[in-house]
């Protein structure tokens, strides 16, 4: 097994991948944000006093969700549009926002301080070595479920025990663990944006390693960075201010083909969002009215449906693999990994079409005005575009939309499998299966879409 400090330059040269790209701390301001710990301090704690604010108007305010502060702040605009495009756009910049590691950064310096299992230590399941970081897909998959399956994102007075709960999770993980283990590999959001991070067009980035002790060393990430797990605690602008940071532009999914460390976890992680965007979202409604899930009580025939969308999702691929491997004679575990993150591209702009793009046409502006208006700000904006405008759009996502992302998805797929092998027409045998999959799973929910 590789030594820590082999598995550190394997990682050196990432930092350097980048295409085009411009200075951006070369403007005095933009430097001083960066460089300032005082500035991320300040901007923590408006958003910590936002995330308490909105728990509380949450229990507190009205039962309807439209029109609850709480309930808009977290489901109507944090996790879209805010969070989405945040991730599609700019990879990890959340993290430099986010209150809960906010919370985590200050309560681990009360803790035992130990050290997190290292990702180095594989469980091999059904032939593929998983490490601690599949937490982070278990993690996505639980925390999504009581959002839409025991109705949280629906019920305002849910969301309190909800997030309490997280950040439950949260202070206790901080208290026991070092270097932000929570943010690393606990958080339902970290894997979500470690995948995401990677099909990013841009990239914020420091140009060298600056030697400070960071929460991401088993990467060697001591140097900012929005792709995989950066936690953006600052340390490397604040501590070496001298060192430049970059705005980088890159072809998105790039860095599917180049990482250094490719890692099955994040193939896991990919595969999930796909069966929760568009698979379960879509087929899971079918899938709970068959007799045999019907039949189950109370939550437990939704949680059932959700929980077949995903081992289905996961073993439809498995087989797909199998069988591009077998054919075209490239190594499992690999094409595993590389094929499985081809997969996100179909969540990604499921979500961000249905949801974000959708759902702003439709109420985005009922959302800001109950936001506005939370704050004590008067806003009055219409509540959403016309009806010709959101009706299409529907039909644009069903008929346009979603073959993007089947598009988007292919092309990736193409340029893995010509890197795996050495020819060709074994490229195209790796790649036919998937491509196969990956449009017959979206014939089926444009279908399902455009008959409702």
């Amino acid at each position: 097994m590789a030594t820590e400090e082999q598995r550190s330059n394997q990682t050196t040269p990432d930092q350097h991948d980048s295409g085009t790209g411009i200075t951006i701390t070369n403007n005095r301001m933009i430097r001083f944000l960066f460089t300032n710990k005082n500035v991320q301090h300040a901007v923590n704690l408006v958003t910590v006093a936002i995330f308490f604010y909105a728990i509380y108007r949450a229990a507190v305010g009205p039962t309807d969700s439209a029109t609850n502060f709480g309930n808009v702040a977290f489901f109507g605009l944090w996790w879209t549009p805010v969070m989405l495009l945040s991730l599609v756009f700019l990879g990890r910049i959340w993290c430099y926002f986010c209150p809960m590691g906010a919370i985590v950064r200050f309560t681990q310096r009360f803790g035992l301080q130990r050290h997190f299992p290292m990702y180095t230590r594989k469980w091999v399941v059904l032939g593929i070595p998983l490490s601690v970081l599949s937490l982070t897909a278990l993690s996505f998959a639980m925390a999504r479920w009581p959002m839409y399956k025991a109705g949280v994102a629906y019920s305002p007075r849910l969301i309190p025990v909800y997030w309490l709960t997280i950040l439950g999770v949260a202070v206790a993980v901080s208290l026991v663990y070092q270097r932000q283990a929570f943010c690393r590999y606990v958080c339902p959001a970290t894997g979500v944006m470690s995948v995401t991070s990677k099909f990013s067009p841009l990239e914020i980035a420091q140009n060298t390693e600056t030697g400070v002790q960071c929460a991401t060393l088993e990467y060697k990430s001591d140097f900012l960075s929005t792709d995989r797990r950066c936690t953006a605690c600052m340390k490397c602008t604040t501590e070496q201010p001298d060192e430049d940071v970059e705005l980088r532009f890159r072809w998105p999914g790039a860095k599917v083909l180049t990482e250094r460390i490719p890692l099955v976890d994040e193939a896991l992680v990919a595969l999930i969002i796909w069966a929760v965007f568009p698979i379960d979202h879509v087929l899971g409604g079918p899938v709970e009215e068959t007799t045999v899930i019907g039949n189950l009580p109370g939550v437990l025939a939704p949680t059932a449906a959700y929980a077949v969308s995903i081992l289905v999702t996961i073993l439809a691929f498995t087989a797909v693999n199998r069988l591009a491997s077998s054919w075209s004679g490239i190594d499992w575990t690999t094409s595993f990994t590389k094929f499985g993150l081809a997969y996100a591209p179909l969540g990604i702009m499921f979500t961000l079409g249905s949801h974000a793009i959708g759902g702003l046409l439709e109420s985005g502006g009922q959302m800001l005005n109950v936001f506005a208006r939370g704050l004590g700000i008067p806003l009055s904006l219409p509540t959403g575009a016309s009806p010709a405008i959101v009706s299409a759009w529907n039909n644009f996502f069903v008929t346009g939309w979603l073959w993007l992302a089947v598009l988007w998805s292919a092309v990736i797929a193409w340029q893995i499998a010509r890197t795996m092998t050495d020819s060709k027409k074994l490229a195209v045998k790796a790649f036919a299966p998937h491509f196969a999959l990956m449009a017959g799973s979206t014939y089926v929910v444009a279908t399902v879409l455009a008959s409702h």
